[in-house]
């Protein structure tokens, strides 16, 4: 299963993310690329996986009928499986424990709208995280810059900012410091997830140190790269990061 939920539009060695897994995922959540409100896509190229994935989308059903269009097996009440009695209505027979996860027509409509303007809104996003990366450049000193993956052509769901270790500055006094002055952050959502409270009690392996991860849950956060923001917008951010650490931008 490949999780591209952020990176809708991004490729890999020529080849765009969604096509290297059997299964692949992508959000349309409000913060992300395009949006219909909530939900996402799954992708597959595989009709046997994909009857499995509907049925987990639609309460784990059986039947693979569409919404509205009954009995296309011809055989609705001839089937007889599990425990049930002979001639069960396929429509409320369950293979799977499944959820309730289809759409709505309207949602459906929002997403094929924005597909048509994701290219827009992947080169705004570029454009975006180039002009951050450029703008606070003079902070290296202090923080790391993201850099795309060799090979990779990333299309920016963010901005990552990890803090130095080597100075005396905190994340959190930084993130204080751009919440005061209206600047949306967000942190590189769960850091390390044997940390979090739900770990707790858990039986659990762990494979080597996590030092990375660690480091990733005290020291990185996000700033936004959505394509609406304007170079005075960006510029604002450059400017209030620099007065934390002392450093005109």
């Amino acid at each position: 299963v490949e999780d591209c939920c952020d990176a809708l539009g991004t490729t890999y060695n020529g080849k765009p993310v969604g096509t290297f897994g059997d299964i692949a995922t992508c959000s349309f959540y409000p913060a992300h690329h395009i949006t219909m409100g909530e939900g996402g896509m799954v992708f597959t190229n595989s009709g046997r996986l994909r009857k499995i994935i509907e049925s987990f989308r639609d309460w784990g059903r059986d039947c693979f009928c569409d919404p509205g269009n009954d009995n296309t097996c011809k055989k609705r009440f001839d089937w007889q499986l599990g425990n049930l009695p002979q001639g069960y209505d396929h429509k409320y027979i369950y293979s799977h424990v499944g959820y309730n996860m289809k759409i709505t027509d309207m949602q459906a409509a929002c997403a094929l709208a924005q597909m048509d303007k994701l290219p827009s809104f992947i080169e705004a996003r570029k454009n975006n995280y180039n002009y951050l990366k450029n703008k606070l450049a003079p902070l290296e000193e202090y923080i790391i810059l993201p850099e795309p993956t060799l090979k990779s052509d990333p299309s920016w769901f963010g901005f990552p900012i990890s803090i130095r270790d080597n100075n005396s500055f905190r994340r959190v006094d930084l993130l204080r410091h751009l919440d005061i002055s209206k600047i949306g952050t967000r942190l590189l959502f769960g850091g390390n997830l044997i940390r979090q409270p739900y770990f707790n009690g858990i039986n659990h392996r762990v494979s080597g140190d996590l030092e990375n991860t660690d480091f990733v849950m005290n020291n990185t956060f996000w700033i936004g790269v959505y394509p609406g923001l304007t170079t005075e917008m960006l510029d604002y951010a450059c400017k209030k990061i620099g007065i934390h650490f002392g450093v005109s931008i």
